[in-house]
């Protein structure tokens, strides 16, 4: 243990004194009449009165080293590493289409919903794409805000020119956004010179990761920036996805700036193979959803396969009050008890 203001210690002189003069004092001499009999020796009772008298001293004591702010050092439980997540929405005119009592983008809205209230202290934006994609919600930490604006995105709001699904040119602009906004996030300038040194830094601490496992059974990452995770939540197959060289080029686009992806396709028909294929090359999965239920349940899944991760930090010194306020409560409440009953009379 150590102190902010260790000499103030010093002033615990003077409890020490008050206590040698309680237990040296004779007391007042008070004149009264004796029949010739010795004094009484002093007996249990008057070995307690003094004790209690010396309680106020041990209380100044306490506040004396309240004052110089005792410190032990601690090991926290650990920082949480904000995830980065960017959820890209379809909201082409097929996702008005019926799925049980709500359609498919209001069932859609309402896992998110879920989805956002799970992972407090990440950061998650939201893009919506149909013939186009359009950053609807920037990455925030504020996720109400991201709750909020869901309901003004739903497909019936958009315009004409939003009714097709081109899956690649949105992949790609949420690739260059998240580059950008987590540049912003993690601290670093939002430009492209940063861009490119976050991917530098990245490879260096792939690159320590992998050494580090070569040598140790540890596997762990070294380095504090974020995960980047992209949920892409569509109902058709993509206008633009056609060719190997197309999904070649999202793959690695998506790669190139760490973006894990996951597609959730709504529907009865079959996934996309185009988009089942960028999702596995990522390190994602692709899901089917047929109703609400399941969207949930995909949500969940998603959030139980990227858990939120806290790095350890190194020990620091924290205040060390409780022990010794406990005492002080305890001293005090015994020296209060005692004045109501327990003192020294002349009689």
């Amino acid at each position: 243990m150590t102190f902010v203001y260790p000499m103030r210690l010093l002033f615990l002189c003077l409890p020490t004194l008050f206590v040698w003069w309680c237990l040296t004092r004779k007391g007042t001499k008070i004149s009264m009449p004796f029949d010739g009999l010795a004094a009484a020796p002093r007996n249990a009772r008057t070995w307690v009165l003094r004790s209690l008298d010396l309680l106020p001293s041990f209380i100044l004591a306490v506040a004396i080293i309240l004052n110089a702010r005792p410190q032990i050092l601690r090991v926290p439980d650990g920082e949480r590493v904000a995830t980065h997540i960017t959820i890209c929405m379809d909201v082409s005119g097929s996702m008005g289409a019926g799925m049980g009592e709500m359609n498919r983008y209001e069932s859609a809205a309402s896992a998110i919903e879920s989805f956002t209230l799970a992972r407090e202290g990440d950061a998650i934006g939201l893009t919506l794409f149909g013939s186009w994609p359009l950053r609807w919600i920037p990455l925030t930490k504020d996720l109400q805000s991201l709750r909020n604006a869901l309901v003004f995105a739903n497909p019936r709001n958009q315009p004409r020119g939003m009714g097709g699904t081109m899956i690649g040119a949105a992949l790609k602009y949420c690739a260059d956004n998240m580059e950008r906004e987590g540049a912003r996030l993690d601290g670093d300038e939002d430009s492209l010179v940063s861009n490119q040194q976050w991917r530098m830094d990245r490879a260096r601490r792939q690159l320590f990761a992998a050494t580090v496992a070569m040598g140790s059974n540890s596997g762990g990452s070294a380095g504090s920036h974020s995960d980047r995770l992209l949920v892409l939540v569509s109902d058709g197959a993509s206008g633009d996805l056609n060719g190997a060289d197309a999904i070649s080029e999202i793959t690695d686009r998506l790669n190139q700036a760490g973006i894990t992806m996951y597609h959730i396709h709504i529907g009865s028909d079959t996934i996309p193979d185009a988009v089942s294929t960028i999702a596995e090359e990522t390190g994602g999965q692709a899901f089917l959803a047929t109703n609400t239920d399941g969207l949930k349940l995909i949500f969940d899944h998603i959030d139980r396969m990227q858990p939120a991760k806290f790095v350890s930090v190194a020990s620091v010194p924290v205040d060390y009050f409780e022990p010794f306020v406990a005492i002080a409560l305890l001293f005090l409440a015994v020296w209060l008890s005692s004045l109501f009953k327990l003192r020294f009379t002349p009689w």
